[in-house]
C-alpha cells in the first residue's frame, strides 16, 4: 500500500481470484500475487516496481542452486514457469525445513533461455534453462513463508471455484435454451439430475474454499485444492456430456472454462504431491488423530 497498491484484506483477494474463473482472459493476478509477497517478505522493495514472476524448486526438479560464498551459480531447468517471457526479474523460491530462500535473476541475461509455452487453458507456461548462470548474494534473501504458500493455494482454489460456478452457469443455460423433441432439454429427467450434480459439486467447491479460510492451514488447503480439482474434473465431463457438439466448438464459450477446470488443479503443487503431503501428515499425526483431521 504504501507503494501506490490498494489496501484489501484476504477476503478481498479471494473474492478477485473467484473474479478471475468466471472470465476468460489471460491475466497473471495470481502469479504475480505469489511473486510480489514473496518479494515484500523478504523486504525487498526495490522488486517491487517490476513485472516479477516466481518458479518454486519442485521436489525431483533439475533447478540446481549452488552457494560460491559471495555469489550463486544457477544451473538447470525450471519448467512451465508462468508468465516467464514477460518478467523484468525472475524470482526462484527453494522451500527449506525453516522457510524458503529466495532469490532474484535477471531474465535477460545471457546464461538464462526462456522457451515459450502454454498450459491446457491457453496461459503462458515457459520453460526457463539457467545455464550456470552467476548473480550476487546481495540478490538472496531468506523468510518464513509458510503462510505466502498456502494463502497461494488458497487463492488457487477460489479461481477454480470460480471457473466451476462459470461452467454451471453456462451449461444451465444451454439446457434450458435447446430444444429437443418440443421441449427443452432440462426438461429429461436425466440432464435435470446431471445439471442438479453439477451445482452440488459446485456448492462443494464453494464449502471447501469457505473451510479452508476460516482455517488457513497449509493442510486444511491442500485439502481443498485435492477437493476442488476432483469436482472441477467431474463437472467439466459432465458439461460437455450435455452440451454435445456444440461444446467443442471454437465459437462456443465453454471451452475455456473447463480447459481452465483441467489445466488449474496441477498449478502451484500437482495433485500427486499434494496427496503425498495430506497423507505424510496425516501418517505424522498418527491414527488416533486420523478422524478428527478428516472432519476438520
Amino acid at each position: 500500500q504504501d507503494r501506490g497498491g490498494a489496501r484489501g484484506d484476504l477476503e478481498d483477494r479471494l473474492a478477485l481470484a473467484e473474479g478471475v474463473g468466471p472470465h476468460p482472459v489471460n491475466v497473471p493476478l495470481l502469479p504475480a500475487h505469489s511473486a510480489y509477497a514473496g518479494a515484500a517478505a523478504g523486504g525487498r522493495t526495490d522488486l517491487l516496481d517490476r513485472r516479477l514472476v516466481v518458479e518454486t524448486q519442485p521436489r525431483g526438479s533439475s533447478l540446481r542452486v549452488e552457494d560460491l560464498g559471495r555469489r550463486l551459480r544457477i544451473s538447470g531447468a525450471a519448467r512451465r514457469t508462468p508468465w516467464a517471457r514477460h518478467a523484468d526479474a525472475l524470482l526462484i523460491r527453494v522451500p527449506e525445513a525453516a522457510g524458503s530462500r529466495w532469490i532474484a535473476c535477471d531474465p535477460r541475461d545471457t546464461a538464462v533461455t526462456i522457451t515459450p509455452g502454454l498450459n491446457l487453458a491457453g496461459e503462458p507456461r515457459d520453460d526457463v534453462l539457467f545455464d550456470d548462470l552467476v548473480v550476487g548474494a546481495e540478490n538472496r534473501w531468506e523468510c518464513p513463508d509458510g503462510s505466502l504458500a498456502t494463502r497461494g493455494t488458497l487463492l488457487g482454489c477460489a479461481a477454480l471455484a470460480g471457473a466451476i460456478d462459470a461452467t454451471v452457469a453456462l451449461t444451465s443455460r444451454y439446457v434450458n435454451e435447446r430444444e429437443q423433441f418440443g421441449r427443452p432439454l432440462a426438461a429429461l429427467p436425466s440432464v435435470a439430475r446431471a445439471v442438479a450434480v453439477m451445482r452440488c459439486q459446485l456448492s462443494a467447491a464453494r464449502a471447501a474454499v469457505e473451510a479452508a479460510r476460516q482455517s488457513p492451514t497449509i493442510m486444511n488447503c491442500l485439502a481443498a485444492h485435492v477437493d476442488i480439482a476432483s469436482y472441477a474434473g467431474r463437472v467439466a465431463r459432465a458439461a460437455h456430456d450435455l452440451h454435445g457438439a456444440m461444446g467443442v466448438a471454437g465459437e462456443y464459450g465453454l471451452h475455456p472454462f473447463t480447459r481452465r477446470l483441467w489445466a488449474w488443479p496441477e498449478e502451484g503443487i500437482r495433485q500427486a504431491d499434494a496427496r503425498v503431503e495430506l497423507g505424510r501428515h496425516a501418517a505424522e499425526r498418527g491414527a488416533a488423530n486420523l478422524w478428527a483431521d478428516i472432519i476438520a
